[in-house]
């Protein structure tokens, strides 16, 4: 994924790798440009990577806590329907990174112009 977060000017912000959410394990990545910051989270709660955006002051916090109420998730603030088709559970590793980056890359232009609306 950060080929393309370079491609959109983020830069490293931070790693928090020994997160608990709902008592299970959960990490957070951080990334930040000029106007917003970016996050790439897991939780075994949750089962899945999710993408969160947040105002560029927002704490580096584990957004699915959210408890500075600064992170969203980037498909719910996008409202593009980019026709992408999950991959089966049984997919390779990479099959589902491919699409995480066709998904980012699809939804990040509306979620980041919702997120600047705010």
């Amino acid at each position: 994924m950060g080929p393309v977060f370079d491609r959109y000017g983020f830069v490293s912000d931070g790693v928090s790798s020994e997160l608990e959410y709902g008592e299970l394990p959960a990490w957070a990545l951080f990334y930040v440009r000029d106007d917003c910051k970016l996050q790439v989270c897991w939780s075994a709660r949750e089962g899945g990577v999710d993408f969160m955006l947040a105002p560029v002051n927002a704490p580096n916090e584990l957004g699915l806590r959210n408890d500075a109420k600064s992170w969203q998730y980037l498909l719910l603030l996008s409202d593009f329907d980019e026709g992408l088709t999950t991959p089966s559970l049984d997919a390779p590793t990479e099959e589902w990174w491919e699409w995480r980056k066709a998904l980012f890359e699809a939804h990040f232009p509306a979620a980041h112009a919702a997120l600047l609306a705010r």
